[in-house]
């Protein structure tokens, strides 16, 4: 409205600055013949007598007869007086409304600044003399209840570490960590519940080398086991785990040479590095299907322990995982199996057969080594090298069927199977180590012209006829 009324003023001031310049014409100010110098004299003479005359009119003298005018100047100049008077109309009723909500939006700020005093907390409603410089005065405050989340999120939880006659532990508003067991008994029952919080959780090597226990059994309200908790408890026989276990740490069996038997619970998914290392008298053990990793020397030296089956879900089994339990008669072989670490089954007597699945992808050095019980060995196709003495002195082993996706053999990778007396090589083999079938029985093979192999590969010399 306002860039209306600006516009008719501008209008107006054209329409009248053309009329002055008609006029000015006719009078005879504008395009007036030049004088000569004494008309022009004459002529300021009389102009200078009637200036004080001229200075004495008003705007009301100005206006011309209404037949001083062409019919069309005429009708510009009524146009705009008509529409002059409309826009100023408009636009003072525009600024009287402007101003009624500018005054009525100050007395709401003003009555909600009265209403909130005493109090420190500012809202975007509020007038502050101050809130151009203040760019938080524009952030909304959180309520008392997100004030409370935030603080409890972000503060540490308070912790408290206490003592009594067995234990030493720390106390925190919900839950009980066990720190250190400081007791002497023979059989232990570890309470549930201490101080009224549950105990869930068991510190790195809380109960380590105890010359004592026997027996320990884990309240179903522990979730974790830390780092070679139960480490060298040189008498320990047996641990009851509870099914609310989630977790256990490296170590958390090693050395337990007296440990019997044991059941690890279904919410264990890895079993970590030296957790039965040593553990010479385990006999009984199940593990869960849900294990999909055995670390390094999770099982090492345990002589005696009676494994069966390994877990379905199995994907890793590291080095030394299970060396030189001489007892274990597996059976059976996880069908996802993909890696198989260093010496990982060495000296694994009992096995009588291995079948390595489809998803294998390595096997590293040594891992069957001196297997001397395997009578039978599958490898599906999917694994592409046999590395050095992968199964070498696995002396039951009779007949070999090497799969297409081998593209090499490794030094040693059979070595020393004295009743091996029937090996296939794929024509995609090209690679043959030193040594890799010395000490079999087979006196015969064919093998890819081009393959790459020592002298000493074969227990015999390769000839022509030995080539696909």
């Amino acid at each position: 409205m306002e860039k209306l009324f600006w516009g008719m003023v501008g209008g107006c001031t054209v329409a009248f600055g053309i009329l002055l310049c008609i006029y000015l014409n006719k009078i005879g100010v504008i395009g007036a013949q030049p004088e000569t110098s004494t008309e022009t004299v004459t002529e300021i003479e009389s102009e200078t007598g009637s200036e004080n005359e001229t200075e004495t009119e008003t705007g009301s003298d100005l206006e011309l007869a209404e037949g001083e005018f062409p019919a069309d100047i005429r009708s510009m100049i009524q146009d705009s007086q008509e529409n002059y008077a409309p826009a100023m109309k408009v636009f003072e009723e525009e600024s009287a409304q402007a101003a009624s909500r500018e005054a009525a939006e100050i007395k709401q700020s003003q009555s909600s600044a009265a209403s909130s005093a005493g109090s420190d907390r500012k809202t975007n409603g509020g007038v502050d003399g101050n809130r151009n410089d203040n760019h938080a005065y524009f952030l909304e405050e959180p309520t008392e209840e997100e004030s409370e989340s935030e603080e409890s999120s972000t503060e540490p939880a308070k912790s408290e570490d206490k003592k009594n006659s067995e234990f030493e532990y720390v106390l925190y508003s919900d839950h009980v960590v066990l720190k250190k067991y400081i007791g002497s008994a023979v059989s232990l029952d570890i309470p549930d519940t201490i101080e009224g919080q549950p105990v869930t959780e068991i510190r790195d090597s809380a109960f380590a080398s105890s010359k004592t226990l026997t027996r320990v059994s884990v309240p179903d309200t522990v979730e974790k086991l830390g780092k070679n908790v139960f480490k060298s408890c040189e008498l320990l026989v047996d641990v009851s785990l509870p099914d609310s276990l989630t977790e256990m740490g490296e170590g958390v069996f090693d050395s337990c040479s007296k440990l019997a038997r044991i059941n690890v619970p279904d919410g264990i998914t890895a079993i970590g590095k030296k957790a039965f290392n040593e553990c010479n008298e385990l006999k009984t053990i199940t593990l869960s299907d849900d294990i999909e990793k055995i670390e390094e020397q999770a099982f090492n030296n345990c002589t005696k322990m009676e494994l069966k089956k390994l877990p379905s879900s199995l994907k890793t089994v590291g080095k030394e995982a299970f060396n030189a339990c001489a007892a274990m008669a597996l059976t059976k072989w996880p069908s996802e199996l993909e890696e198989i670490g260093e010496s990982a089954f060495a000296e694994c007597t009992a096995i009588e057969e291995v079948k390595l699945p489809s998803s294998m992808r390595k096997i590293s050095e040594s891992a069957f080594m001196g297997c001397s019980g395997i009578k039978t060995l599958t490898i599906k196709s999917g694994i592409e090298a046999i590395p050095e003495s992968a199964f070498s002195d696995c002396t039951g082993i009779t007949e070999l069927v090497i799969p297409k996706s081998v593209l090499s053999i490794g030094d040693s990778a059979f070595s020393g199977c004295s009743a091996l007396a029937s090996v296939t090589i794929p024509k995609n083999t090209i690679s043959i180590g030193d040594s890799a079938f010395s000490g079999c029985t087979f006196t015969t093979v064919s093998i890819n012209k081009k393959c790459s192999y020592q002298e000493n590969s074969f227990p015999f010399e390769i000839k022509e006829e030995h080539y696909y």
